[in-house]
Formats: C-alpha cells, sequence, structure tokens
C-alpha cells in the first residue's frame, strides 16, 4: 500500500461526462509508474467534491464496474479512465473524505509552506519562521487530523496478514503511528521525498513540535531518505532531540522503546523505458518540429534548457545570472546560442514566491533587452506541458540543474535518458551524489563558476561529452525505480525475518579537488 497527500489522479465531472488527469510533482512523476511492479492500493486524499465524488465509484472495484449495467455507467466510465491514465497496472486507488478546514490548515499553513520551507532552508532567519497561535492550531487541527485520517483509511484497506505500507513525503509525518497502533505487525517505511536539513535547522521549531514529527517518523520500521547526507542529518536529528532514543550512526540503526528502526538512503528515479516510449510518441514529435523550427529562425543556435518550478528553492535567479554573465565575457554567444527555460508556476499565492518571480523577471528583460522574441536570448516556455519539456530535453546541448537544496530533480535523470545533453549540475541537487562523476559540478551560489559550466558544456568536445552521456545513462538505468523500490522491499524482508537490512553508503563523487577562486579565471569545471 502506498499512502500520499495527493494520488496519481484528479478527477473533473463535466457536462460530458467524467475527465481524469495526471498529478502534478516529482512524487507522482516517479511512483506514476508503481503498479507495474508490484500490486499497489494508492490511499491519498479527495481535493474537492469531484474527487470525492469518483472516490466513492473506485471503491466500488473493478469487477463491480465490468458488471454495472445503466445507471451504473458512471461506475465504468471512472475505471475506464484510471486504466486508461495508468495502463497496464495493478493499481487501485483509495480516496478518501478529508474536511475541508482540516485540509486548509494541513496543507496551506503547515506543510506548504512551513515545512517544505523549513526542509528547504528558505526562511530568511531573522524574520521567519514565526510559529505562532495560527500555526499551533494548524497543526493541531489540520496537520494531524489529515495525518490520522489518511493512516485510518490505509489501515481499512489492509488485507494480508502483514501488509506492507510505504508512506510518503513531509505531509503525512504522523500517519505511521496511527496505522501502527492499529496495525502493530505492518510493516512500514516512510520515504521523504524532500531535503532533510541539519539539526541545527530543526532547532528553530518549538522542543514538542519537532518531536512530535522525529517520533512519528519513528513509528515506521525503516525511514528512508534521498541521499547519504539526508539519512546522517535524519540520525543527527533524532539523536538531538529524542533523548531516549539510542542512534547507531554506522549502522544507520535507533533503538526506541524496544523497537529497531533503521535509516537508508533510496534516490528515487524513473522507467527509462516508458520514459523513452513516451519521448518517441506523436505528441512530443510535434512540440520537437515547432521547437526546431524556431531554432532554424532564430540562425540555429545551440541551445541550453532548464525544466523546472519558478520558486525559490530551484535557483532560477542564479541560473539566468550566470547566463547574462556568460554573454558579457562571451558576447559573440549572443546570437549563437539561447536559453530556454521550461517554467511551471507554483504557490503564486505567496509573497516569497511573488517576490522571487519578479526578481527572475527583471534579469530576463534585462538579458532580453528589446530584442524581438526569435532574437532574444532567453525563452520562456509553459512548464506545465510536460510534451513540450521532453521534446526541449531531447533538442538541448546543456542541461543546467542548479537548485539550492533539493530532493532528487528528476529532470536531470530524464534529460540525460531522453537527449544527448552536458549535464550541468549543483552539488546540493539530490542527484548529485549519483551522477557528479559525470556532470560539471557547480557550487549552487557560484554565479561565476556556474557561468563557465555553462561555457564548458557549450564547448565540450564531442568524444568527451559522448562519453560522460553513457555512463550518466548507465547510472540512471542501473538505478530505476525498480531498483529504488525493490531495494525498499528487500529491507523489509530483512526487517521481517529479524535481521539488518542491507545497508550500502552510495558513492560520494562530489568532494574532490576543485581549483580555488584565485585561479578561477582560468578555470575549467571538473
Amino acid at each position: 500500500m502506498v499512502v500520499s497527500n495527493r494520488g496519481p489522479l484528479t478527477f473533473r465531472r463535466t457536462a460530458e461526462g467524467w475527465r481524469a488527469g495526471r498529478g502534478s510533482g516529482g512524487l507522482v512523476t516517479a511512483l506514476a509508474e508503481l503498479g507495474r511492479l508490484a500490486p499497489v492500493t494508492w490511499v491519498s486524499a479527495a481535493l474537492d467534491a469531484d474527487d470525492q465524488a469518483a472516490g466513492r465509484f473506485l471503491s466500488e472495484g473493478r469487477a463491480a464496474a465490468k458488471a454495472a449495467r445503466g445507471p451504473h455507467a458512471e461506475l465504468r466510465e471512472i475505471h475506464s479512465l484510471v486504466e486508461h491514465q495508468l495502463p497496464g497496472q495493478d493499481i487501485r486507488l483509495r480516496l478518501t473524505d478529508v474536511p475541508p478546514e482540516a485540509y486548509a490548515a494541513h496543507y496551506g499553513i503547515v506543510s506548504n509552506p512551513f515545512l517544505w520551507f523549513m526542509q528547504h532552508e528558505m526562511y530568511r532567519l531573522p524574520y521567519e519562521p514565526i510559529v505562532d497561535d495560527v500555526l499551533v492550531a494548524a497543526w493541531r487541527d489540520g496537520y494531524r487530523v489529515v495525518n490520522e485520517l489518511l493512516g485510518r483509511a490505509a489501515v481499512e484497506g489492509l488485507r494480508s496478514r502483514r501488509p506492507v505500507v510505504l508512506l510518503q513525503d513531509y505531509h503525512l509525518y504522523l500517519a505511521a503511528a496511527t496505522v501502527r497502533a492499529l496495525r502493530p505487525e505492518a510493516l512500514l517505511l516512510h520515504f521523504n521525498h524532500i531535503p532533510w536539513p541539519s539539526d541545527s535547522t530543526w532547532q528553530l521549531l518549538p522542543q514538542g513540535l519537532r518531536r512530535a514529527i522525529l517520533e512519528g517518523l519513528l513509528a515506521n520500521d525503516i525511514v528512508g531518505l534521498q541521499t547519504d547526507r539526508y539519512a546522517q542529518n535524519f540520525l543527527a536529528s533524532v539523536a538531538s532531540f529524542v533523548r531516549d532514543a539510542q542512534v547507531d550512526f554506522a549502522g544507520r540503526r535507533i533503538r526506541w522503546r524496544n523497537r529497531n528502526i533503521f535509516v537508508r538512503a533510496y534516490p528515487i528515479s524513473l522507467d527509462p523505458d516508458a520514459l523513452v516510449r513516451f519521448a518517441r510518441g506523436e505528441a512530443v514529435a510535434g512540440r520537437r518540429a515547432a521547437l526546431k523550427a524556431r531554432l532554424e529562425r532564430a540562425g540555429g543556435p545551440r541551445l541550453i534548457v532548464r525544466v523546472d518550478r519558478l520558486e525559490p528553492s530551484k535557483n532560477v535567479l542564479r541560473g539566468f545570472l550566470a547566463f547574462e554573465a556568460l554573454l558579457a565575457r562571451r558576447p559573440e554567444l549572443r546570437q549563437a546560442v539561447r536559453f530556454l527555460a521550461i517554467q511551471s508556476t507554483s504557490r503564486e499565492a505567496l509573497p516569497e514566491y511573488q517576490e522571487y518571480a519578479t526578481a527572475v523577471r527583471e534579469v530576463v528583460a534585462r538579458v532580453n533587452r528589446l530584442d524581438d522574441p526569435e532574437s532574444a536570448p532567453i525563452w520562456l516556455l509553459d512548464g506545465s506541458d510536460y510534451d513540450l519539456a521532453i521534446a526541449a530535453l531531447q533538442l538541448a546541448d546543456v542541461v543546467l540543474v542548479n537548485p539550492l537544496v533539493d530532493g532528487m530533480n528528476l529532470v536531470a535523470k530524464e534529460a540525460v535518458l531522453v537527449g544527448a545533453p552536458v549535464l550541468v549540475l549543483s552539488e546540493t541537487a539530490g542527484a548529485a551524489e549519483q551522477l557528479a562523476r559525470d556532470a560539471l559540478m557547480v557550487s549552487a551560489a557560484d554565479v561565476a563558476g556556474t557561468s563557465r559550466a555553462l561555457e564548458s558544456g557549450l564547448l565540450m568536445p564531442h568524444d568527451e561529452r559522448h562519453a560522460r552521456l553513457r555512463r550518466l545513462r548507465a547510472s540512471v538505468r542501473d538505478e530505476d525505480i525498480a531498483w529504488w523500490l525493490a531495494r525498499q522491499l528487500r529491507d523489509l524482508v530483512a526487517v521481517a525475518e529479524g535481521a539488518r537490512p542491507p545497508s550500502r553508503h552510495l558513492r560520494d563523487t562530489v568532494r574532490r579537488h576543485e581549483p580555488g577562486l584565485e585561479d578561477s579565471s582560468e578555470a575549467t569545471p571538473s
């Protein structure tokens, strides 16, 4: 069983009938193919009245849908939509009714922006965060309530003697405690898709709040993080704030209240074959042809691409500043290179996001000046169009992924599977632990270094470019979504048998010698 805040599909009832669409975000992108690998029941919140209505139909099951006649045509329609959107998958969706006011507090006050900002270290500490009565009430009456409801919904769907429950992400830190209380024999693993910061970041929170988060996670058998660094940070947080816990850093094991909890790194990935099939489809081909035509009208320039959300953690602003520095240093590239940013918007109502988007647009306007759209060095296109994003990655000469801090950054893995780019990657991207050896690595705040890395990527010799690409593709294919899931299930089997889950530290290829700043004008990124 998979339990998450949002499910893989959202539903809409229209005058013409039911519609279903893929959910957004990296979690859904990564997990939407799980039903090809194992039988899955996926529990999530119903986000509105249409989701609630669809959830009632889905609870009838596929057998009932096939047998339905006449007035039950909607039942067949809903199940047909699921099969169309998630083809070839053994998956059952359970959409759970959640009181709107509780969900608004859970998601809109606690999960986003509070936990998201905390864990991405995006707060301006002299001013934020502020843990006031509003936040405390939202935690009590929203976050706790939704976690308990989804935990109970998961238990209601459990049928096997010793079920496996995979809880997902920062929205559900407390849900395992509910499942553990009702089904103590269940095997529970919580996987966190976003960063886990150091204990000094968590120390900003009231003692009761941070301990509740940690103790909620300690109700699991295994806590999974994206990277080794985040796993070590989690162990340090428990050691600092759960004083009755015994932490074995070397073995990545916590002993707490007569139970063993293991901490492991499971870097998430994609289904490479499914992505490549999608990339070869007609929709992507149409977007690719349109982009090629536009590049030809612009004189056939080289192409730098980024695909992400317009938000502070993605570090878009410094990416554009690095490109501006490259054009200042190499003005002849103004006509020879285009920077294509496929950007979606996120949390537009938050003042911090509005301020950041304004700063980004100011840099873009300054770089583009009053050039016509084809001659402008920076092209901004709609990031909600996934076909377009994949088409852009196919055509890229260089792909820039430079977050300040992030969970995994699946776009880095998508890029090397569908295209043939040089990958410029920041050390704080989650993907860095797997891909650093063959990417051009930069520090997130190093605009000068990022500018030089973009230049190096554009000028990289053909043989070196393709040697790096072959190794990057092999890494992503070897450590794909099936590998990610298999490692978790393998470790849960070990727990069920009373053994220690196999622990393998990821290779660390980030920390290595690089030229100092005093030599930066002559340096070529490693």
